[in-house]
């Protein structure tokens, strides 16, 4: 019996799931990653003093800190090295993190705890979602009887 050429059915399903984790890699990893890059390498440290949150929000928290003479104010969420919102009240002291070049641009807390937090969602995204939706698009195959169980 003459054997049967090898399809490409087979490589289908690993071949959508690298393009997919690298297309939901690129985007999610888009989102945040550039500006807390910018902040880590480009950044210094200050003490900030918190004017307001909102911890509803987000955990959101405002703040205020000085730069040559001049004061800044900046909007981010609590945590990441800082207290979380709930502990926080206006005139508490926080480290925000600012670029060198333009102080507006700036976040409350580690910029490092932030960065490691973003990379560990990007890499669940990429590699987590894909498996989900083949998963379910698989099912989805099978109840309609379009595939072959395994």
């Amino acid at each position: 019996m003459a054997s049967r050429p090898a399809t490409n059915s087979k490589l289908l399903p690993p071949a959508l799931y690298v393009a997919s984790a690298l297309a939901i890699g690129v985007f999610v990893g888009s989102l945040n990653l550039p500006h807390y890059s910018r902040l880590e390498a480009h950044g210094a440290s200050a003490r900030a003093q918190v004017t307001s949150t909102d911890c509803g929000n987000h955990g959101a928290v405002a703040y205020e800190f000085r730069v040559d003479d001049r004061t800044y104010a900046g909007r981010g969420n609590a945590g990441y090295g800082i207290p979380a919102c709930g502990h926080l009240k206006p005139g508490d002291t926080v480290l925000v993190r600012y670029l060198v070049a333009d102080p507006r641009e700036s976040l409350p807390g580690d910029i490092n705890d932030r960065l490691r937090n973003e990379w560990l969602s990007v890499v669940l995204a990429a590699f987590g979602l894909p498996l989900i939706i083949l998963f379910f698009a698989r099912r989805q195959v099978r109840r309609w009887g379009g595939a072959p169980s395994s």
